[in-house]
């Protein structure tokens, strides 16, 4: 590999030229001008290629590096880092095959608001490992951990990408700075339940009275806030021995338009349904919650915006007799949370006009599946079966994000202990 090149004074001068002062060499017609080294070299293909530094040492550096590259095939061409990630990224977006009609647009608008907004002008070659780390700090001021979480692994995947075409060497987000301030896409859950059984209760006796027996179905059969607004009384088999519930949809959103979908990951050609066996007591309970206030169909397209339209009698509806408003209903969650102490208000305004309080994420609907499943597990359920319960393909997953201790665990453990030991003797 030769040496740098000096741009700023000839190689060869004619005898009798004059010097410059600040060098003491011949000026070439670039003196001056523009960066001063020069680093030439040529690709694998034989091609002339070059790079202008400002100091003789950088250039130096530049041409050891490339010369390393070369020897082990790991050369990549200058006009391949110059490629917009923007570009790369709607390349990225248009090769993503999804099973459900709904996650593209999601996927969309993650991308192009979060990376090809803020990024997506960058060369490949200017996406450093400082500047991933700042673009994650400038999410994690405005965005929750767990999305900014999710978008970090779209640019990952996209910058993945690159790497296997070749346009750059290595990933930036495969740096160790990087990986530091890289947030998780899911926190570790809590050792301990957020919403216990007894508060359970006192939300439930706190929810008017059409939204009761919402309680139940979260705590009494796992079902996510979004399958309990799309439950029917239909899915039940009342009149068998052995009683289930077959949850099969949820109410979601495509695009700010509600419809019906199979439950989370599900498709037409796999719905992701399950079936979990209903007590008796809850039985009766649901069926008075159909007495006092019978149910209501409603029509939604299947799946997406588009889709065909489906007619589902359900089983909690508002008094206007519509599918329930989620943001309304979470409304009343956090006002019954307010109410037993389990989180205090940040102003005096009305519930549902203005009224905010403390961040509660981890007391919401969402909070009583994870009752569900550490209940399950004290009273005896396998974690095979009570991730089929819950609608897990991975049991690790319900061990790690679901199971917490539950009341009276430590009391368990120490008569089990205590049997083993009485049964030895």
């Amino acid at each position: 590999m030769a040496e740098p090149y000096d741009r700023w004074h000839k190689s060869r001068p004619s005898a009798g030229e004059a010097k410059c002062r600040e060098h003491k060499k011949v000026p070439s017609k670039d003196h001056g001008r523009g960066k001063r080294w020069l680093a030439r070299w040529r690709d694998p293909e034989g091609e002339q290629q070059s790079e202008s530094f400002d100091r003789q040492e950088d250039a130096r550096k530049h041409l050891n590096k490339i010369a390393a590259s070369v020897d082990d095939g790991s050369y990549i061409a200058k006009e391949k880092g110059e490629t917009l990630l923007k570009a790369l990224a709607e390349q990225w977006l248009a090769d993503q095959v999804f099973k459900n009609p709904r996650t593209e647009p999601q996927y969309i608008a993650r991308v192009r608001t979060h990376i090809i907004g803020p990024i997506g002008e960058l060369q490949l070659a200017q996406i450093t490992p400082s500047r991933v780390s700042a673009w994650i700090k400038r999410l994690s001021s405005t965005l929750d951990e767990t999305y900014v979480g999710l978008i970090y692994t779209h640019l990952k995947s996209i910058l993945d990408m690159a790497v296997d075409d070749e346009l750059i060497r290595r990933n930036p987000c495969d740096s160790r700075t990087v990986k530091r301030v890289k947030p998780r896409r899911q926190k570790k859950p809590p050792k301990d339940l957020t919403v216990d059984w007894e508060d359970s209760e006192g939300i439930k006796q706190n929810l008017p009275g059409r939204y009761q027996a919402t309680v139940d179905c979260g705590r009494g059969l796992g079902m996510r806030q979004g399958e309990v607004f799309g439950f029917s009384p239909d899915d039940i088999n009342w009149l068998a021995a052995e009683k289930f519930v077959h949850i099969k949809r949820q109410i979601a959103f495509d695009r700010g338009v509600m419809v019906f979908a199979p439950p989370k990951g599900g498709s037409d050609d796999d719905p992701k349904d399950r079936k979990v066996p209903l007590d008796d007591t809850l039985s009766f309970i649901l069926a008075e919650h159909v007495r006092q206030f019978p149910p209501v169909e409603i029509t939604l397209p299947w799946i997406e915006r588009n889709g065909p339209p489906v007619t589902v009698r359900l089983m909690f509806t508002s008094r206007e007799h519509k599918p329930v408003n989620k943001n309304y209903f979470n409304y009343m969650w956090k006002a019954a949370l307010e109410s037993i102490g389990l989180i205090e208000a940040l102003n005096d305004k009305p519930v549902g006009r203005g009224r905010l309080w403390e961040q509660c994420r981890d007391k919401m609907m969402h909070s009583l599946r994870h009752l569900f499943a550490s209940e399950a597990l004290s009273a005896g359920v396998d974690i095979y079966t009570l991730a089929d319960l819950l609608g897990h393909e991975d049991p690790a997953f319900t061990l790690r994000r679901y199971v917490h201790r539950v009341a009276g665990s430590l009391k368990k453990a120490r008569a089990a202990i205590s049997l083993r030991y009485r049964s030895a003797a």
